[in-house]
């Protein structure tokens, strides 16, 4: 049996049951996001093969994840760790930081690499998928966007990067989504949706709707076929 553990912060937390005396519950403990997709489809293909286990923690950055890493991640003993982080600890979106832009990067990739490293240090056999943050200009992204996302997508390619220095699966995923955008846009106006074809995919620029989530599975399965 191959043990896959998500890692991350809301958009893969999905409202997970997280108090441990629940897990009894089996209907709760992946919550709704990519991770339930993801989850249903595996253990269709290849029942009992895998094990998924949800650990994503809404909010989460960098830092906030380090803090439970050992419990939520090097005791779950994953074969598989699924790692989604970026999005959060961005300040007001408007692409600036109190500590500068160079100091937060900096901290950013420090802190994304010293939980890999802890968790191969610990599994030196352990498979590394990491999935590439993204967002859309909506609602408070919307005003801000050409200030934020530049600096965004400097953590967009450090991710990558690491992916490569940890030879780790990197999921990309904004260039596509932004393909996706306009590619459904039309369709959207023909049936008469009346919702921003942005909005559609991400309601508030960074958390998925439904399809989306569906569409981050997809993307997902197809990049971690190569190690499962």
């Amino acid at each position: 049996m191959i043990r896959i553990l998500f890692q991350g912060d809301s958009i893969t937390d999905g409202n997970r049951y997280k108090d441990p005396s629940s897990r009894w519950d089996l209907n709760h403990q992946i919550g709704h996001s990519y991770v339930f997709n993801i989850t249903g489809i595996l253990g269709r293909r290849a029942p009992g093969k895998y094990t998924v286990i949800n650990r994503g923690v809404s909010g989460d950055t960098v830092e906030k994840i380090a803090a439970r890493w050992q419990r939520d991640t090097i005791e779950e003993n994953p074969d598989v760790l699924s790692l989604l982080l970026g999005i959060n600890g961005n300040g007001n979106f408007d692409g600036t930081w109190p500590e500068g832009t160079a100091e937060h990067l900096k901290a950013f990739e420090s802190g994304y690499r010293k939980l890999l490293t802890t968790a191969r240090e610990s599994a030196p056999a352990l498979k590394l998928i990491l999935v590439e943050p993204f967002c859309l200009p909506v609602n408070r992204l919307k005003e801000h966007y050409s200030d934020f996302y530049p600096v965004f997508r400097q953590k967009q390619e450090i991710i990558c990067t690491i992916a490569a220095d940890f030879d780790a699966v990197f999921v990309p995923v904004q260039e596509k989504l932004e393909a996706l955008v306009n590619g459904t846009a039309a369709s959207l106006t023909e049936w008469g949706c009346g919702t921003d074809p942005y909005a559609y995919w991400l309601w508030d620029g960074v958390h998925p709707t439904e399809p989306m989530h569906s569409f981050l599975a997809d993307l997902w399965l197809e990049g971690a076929k190569e190690i499962l």
